[in-house]
């Protein structure tokens, strides 16, 4: 993602740069970018148009500083999936990180529908390299834990797949139930679909665990 080029910073309050950015990420997710002006972005944050263009040259560098912003605070380590993947042991901590994908999605809901809007109406063109990378993500977390739990994991499955793979799942899930509006879409409430999931992970759906 190519780093946002602001024009003459200095031109307005920082303040004024939180309060763009903020009306905007409201705006995409309700409007999509297209159903977007960059004059609705003035009027919502209570700014001149002119104060915007102090900032962005065009109402696209708005949309991706958005993302860039979201992407920075979602990988700090102290967010909840973060610390989750670099503080506790895989495939030990598959509970955790469920419960910590239902913390991400809700925390991080604006970023999810951006990265949506962002699939929609530029075929994902922005976000494209930030899951390009995913799998080395995934593979340095397992790094940072070391080998502790990976005994556990059968021979024959690739760890940083069924690392990603889990996560995946338990965030799909809150997506639906936070994003989609889809209550209860397996029948369950939160805490036992984490537990099912979690059950259905470690020893399969098999009675016996036989194929």
């Amino acid at each position: 993602m190519k780093r946002t080029a602001l024009k003459n910073k200095k031109a307005a309050p920082g303040a004024n740069l939180a309060k763009i950015l903020s009306a905007a990420s409201g705006l995409f997710t309700r409007q999509g970018f297209h159903g977007t002006s960059t004059r609705d972005i003035a009027a919502q944050a209570g700014v001149s148009l002119g104060n915007i263009y102090n900032y962005f040259p065009t109402k696209e560098a708005i949309f991706v500083s958005l993302l860039e912003t979201y992407e920075k605070e979602y990988f700090r380590p102290d967010q909840p999936l973060i610390k989750a993947l670099l503080s506790t042991s895989f495939p030990d901590n598959i509970e955790e990180l469920g419960f910590a994908s239902r913390d991400t999605v809700e925390k991080f809901s604006a970023y999810i529908l951006l990265i949506y809007v962002d699939v929609v109406e530029f075929e994902a063109r922005h976000v494209a390299r930030l899951f390009s990378n995913m799998r080395s993500g995934y593979a340095a977390a397992l790094k940072t834990r070391g080998a502790a739990g990976l005994s556990k994991i059968a021979p024959d499955i690739d760890p940083v797949a069924a690392l990603m793979m889990v996560t995946w799942n338990y965030s799909n899930y809150f997506i639906m139930e936070k994003l989609f509006k889809v209550k209860g879409h397996y029948g369950l409430p939160d805490t036992a679909a984490v537990k099912l999931f979690a059950r259905i992970f470690k020893r399969g759906i098999l009675a016996g665990g036989k194929v």
